[in-house]
């Protein structure tokens, strides 16, 4: 009885590893689909036409924001085929890279050379940090999901404000938002590790997806700021 219970244990250890492997490297596939996609978005000329209209109109660039929330949300809590679920990932990447174009124009045409590269370090130092902390405390961050959303909801109604009254929210703003999304990447990756399992290791890899892409957004836009 001890043996089989022991065997049971160590296949169920083998399977939780396979899984985070598998999850992890669909991260890494959604990370770098995204790169081509803006440096097509770049070369192509697409990102300067649609940059200014954004620009002009960051209620477009919210609403982007909230249908993508919306989405993501929507993908990663149901059940899917794993063919779907790839689908999911692909709509979530495209919509990502498209919200990004404003910023990253901005970013690459008039901020300094340095802004981008060190967003994407910072980015990775705080989701590496997150990562630690989940993997190495072993505790479920998931009581976190009501009080992001109820942040999540305070926050999108002073980005409204701001742009309905014209004011500017400026650097500490992006800077508490930067805390916010790190929160965000710490409950998604808890997530990973107790609410999904093998089967789900996309949808799992695209809920992760999103939140480190919130989270680069709000470094480079508190970096942005900053200049």
């Amino acid at each position: 009885m001890e043996t089989t219970a022991y065997f049971d244990s160590a296949v169920s250890d083998i399977d939780q590893e396979s899984y985070l492997r598998k999850t992890y490297f669909n991260l890494l596939g959604a990370v770098v689909a995204f790169i081509a996609l803006e440096v097509f978005l770049f070369q192509s000329g697409i990102a300067l036409a649609l940059a200014p209209v954004m620009a002009s109109n960051w209620l477009i660039v919210l609403g982007g924001f909230m249908i993508l929330g919306w989405l993501s949300s929507y993908f990663t809590s149901k059940r899917s085929s794993v063919r779907m679920q790839y689908v999911e990932m692909g709509v979530t990447v495209l919509l990502q890279a498209l919200i990004f174009i404003p910023l990253t124009v901005y970013a690459v045409l008039f901020s300094d050379a340095s802004v981008l590269p060190t967003a994407i370090y910072m980015t990775l130092g705080v989701f590496g940090a997150m990562t630690a902390i989940v993997a190495y405390s072993g505790k479920n961050f998931s009581f976190m999901g009501p009080f992001l959303g109820i942040i999540g909801i305070a926050a999108l109604i002073a980005i409204v404000g701001s742009i309905l009254f014209s004011v500017t929210l400026g650097f500490y703003f992006s800077l508490a938002m930067v805390v916010f999304a790190a929160a965000v990447v710490l409950y998604q990756t808890s997530k990973v590790m107790h609410d999904y399992g093998p089967g789900q290791e996309v949808a799992a890899a695209t809920g992760l997806f999103s939140s480190v892409a919130l989270l680069f957004y709000y470094v480079l836009m508190a970096l942005v700021s900053r200049d």
